[in-house]
């Protein structure tokens, strides 16, 4: 049996909550079919999702539905089987974080350690990025290539993700018309943490 999700929500811890309680409340699925188009969000969020969606039993298939960008690229390549429409986009940049995360009085320990932070986050997504596409790729990407792309802030457009592994083919996906859980940031707003999520037949 298919699960079908639609997400348009960004990559938050909520969204992580929701997405990964539906998961675990599910019975007897065969594959999950995942049609994403996302701003991102959270690295950590992002790389929570990947992990997640990698180590389960069932098999899972996304598409990219629009543009997949930032965090949400992690989460995208967790996926076994990976699609993108005729239109689709990746995006990655450089990492950033909110200057609250520093005290409002710092020493140059405090700036180094968020330096550290940035630069981990960022070889982490190298190392997903590299480890998901080279097996797949015509043209595989290196590691100076990948680099240099979220340094410089770099979309990819599905022919370009296609020759580098991105994605296993371009299609133009069908929803199906009914028992699909939308997952939108309007559907998460509505939804309290302690309330069980349930599949919806419209967003």
């Amino acid at each position: 049996m298919q699960k079908h999700i639609y997400c348009s929500a960004a990559i938050t811890p909520k969204m992580h909550d929701v997405f990964i309680s539906f998961i675990l409340s599910q019975n007897d699925v065969t594959e999950y079919v995942i049609y994403l188009t996302s701003p991102g969000g959270f690295p950590f969020v992002g790389f929570n999702l990947y992990s997640f969606i990698k180590a389960r039993p069932e098999e899972t298939t996304v598409y990219n539905m629009g543009n997949v960008d930032s965090a949400a690229v992690q989460f995208f390549l967790g996926f076994k089987k990976r699609y993108s429409t005729p239109t689709g986009t990746f995006m990655v940049h450089q990492t950033t974080f909110s200057k609250d995360f520093l005290p409002q009085n710092y020493s140059r320990f405090d700036v180094q350690k968020a330096l550290n932070e940035l630069a981990s986050i960022e070889s982490k997504t190298e190392q997903i990025i590299l480890a998901e596409t080279t097996a797949r790729a015509q043209t595989p990407l290196t590691v100076e290539q990948i680099r240099a792309a979220i340094f410089q802030t770099t979309i990819v457009r599905a022919p370009e993700a296609l020759s580098h592994g991105i994605i296993d083919a371009i299609v133009e996906p069908v929803l199906p018309s009914n028992d699909v859980l939308y997952l939108t940031e309007t559907y998460l707003a509505q939804i309290p943490m302690t309330l069980p999520v349930t599949t919806t037949s419209a967003p």
